[in-house]
């Protein structure tokens, strides 16, 4: 009998002890460490490969730099602090992530390049003001790219060789300081650019586009 209840004993033994152990890390000026702190780096790009990473930024309003480079399905609109990319924005290569959005970024000062991303089907940039430089190319699923206040474009607008897109949704933008270059897009129907007046150039290979588009788009490089 006495065996038995020494037995018995054990398990509550072992659970009293594993409930006081963050009394007694706390008593001596220790806490336990966490599996995912916030990190917002502000001296050097960050990369985000996992969902861990994306969670150590999710308290971040800036970063230096953002690179999206994994083989796993990630989520990034749990980035809803994210307001500001003093340089650069670069999605891929990945080839388990669906769809990339930021939902709160504003300004991106550097370029955004988005590049040989597998299975990426959107890009939604809902509240992007300005960027430096876009860049589009080589993602073979893409079918949507969406930047709804997008107004000034400080370099150029490349989107190129997305064997799938269809929709780019640019009605706010107004400026391209340099060329706006849509080539190598088979399935592109649809650019939504009415607030366009200039752009440096503007390089067009879009068999899919409505005539009257194109003519639109070519517009801008005339302007005065």
């Amino acid at each position: 009998m006495r065996r038995s209840r020494t037995r018995a004993r054990r398990p509550v033994r072992l659970a009293l002890r594993r409930a006081l152990v963050p009394f007694a890390l706390a008593a001596c000026g220790a806490t336990p460490a966490s599996p995912v702190a916030p990190s917002c780096p502000t001296d050097r790009p960050v990369v985000l490969a996992s969902q861990a990473d994306i969670t150590r930024l999710a308290r971040c309003t800036t970063a230096r730099g953002i690179t999206v480079r994994s083989g796993a399905a990630l989520d990034t609109s749990v980035l809803h602090a994210l307001t500001t990319i003093t340089g650069d924005l670069v999605i891929g290569p990945t080839v388990g992530v669906e769809e990339i959005t930021f939902g709160e970024l504003r300004v991106v000062d550097g370029t955004i390049r988005v590049v040989s991303n597998g299975l990426m089907q959107g890009l939604f940039l809902p509240r992007l003001e300005r960027a430096g430089r876009i860049e589009i190319d080589g993602n073979v699923a893409i079918t949507t790219v969406s930047l709804p206040r997008l107004a000034v474009v400080r370099g150029a607008l490349r989107i190129t060789d997305n064997a799938n897109l269809e929709l780019v949704d640019i009605p706010r933008l107004a400026a391209i300081d340099q060329a706006l270059v849509l080539t190598g897009d088979p399935k592109l129907t649809l650019v939504e650019a009415a607030a366009l007046k200039t752009a440096a150039s503007v390089q067009l290979d879009l068999p899919a586009l409505p005539p009257d588009l194109a003519e639109q788009l070519r517009a801008a490089a005339a302007a005065p």
